[in-house]
């Protein structure tokens, strides 16, 4: 691997606890350890604050988020992503964005 970071969002973090097989291809495809991937402090809002969450489910999440490192948001990730998002009009919660400016889809 080159050593690149990845920022899940939300979206992709539930496509991998849901083994959905797209994420998992994409995974596989550009061999990404859990060393590399990131998340943010929205994220675990959003996952750990969905209402009616189970407490497996609330287990099960913190769990595989361990295995990555929270990213809190900084004016350089702020920047990136306004200045992504004027480019390809894609929406904050609907796309994952990587620091090394490629984009995953689930």
């Amino acid at each position: 691997m080159n050593g690149s970071n990845y920022l899940l969002d939300t979206n992709f973090i539930l496509g991998i606890l849901k083994s959905n097989p797209a994420v998992i291809a994409e995974i596989s495809s550009r061999s990404v350890y859990t060393s590399e991937c990131f998340y943010s402090v929205i994220t675990r809002m959003e996952l750990l604050g969905y209402h009616g969450i189970t407490a497996d489910e609330e287990c099960l999440i913190k769990e595989k988020l361990a295995h990555f490192t929270s990213c809190s948001l900084t004016s350089e990730i702020e920047e990136a992503v306004i200045n992504l998002r004027k480019k390809r009009k894609y929406q904050v919660t609907g796309c994952n964005y990587c620091r090394n400016g490629t984009l995953f889809r689930p």
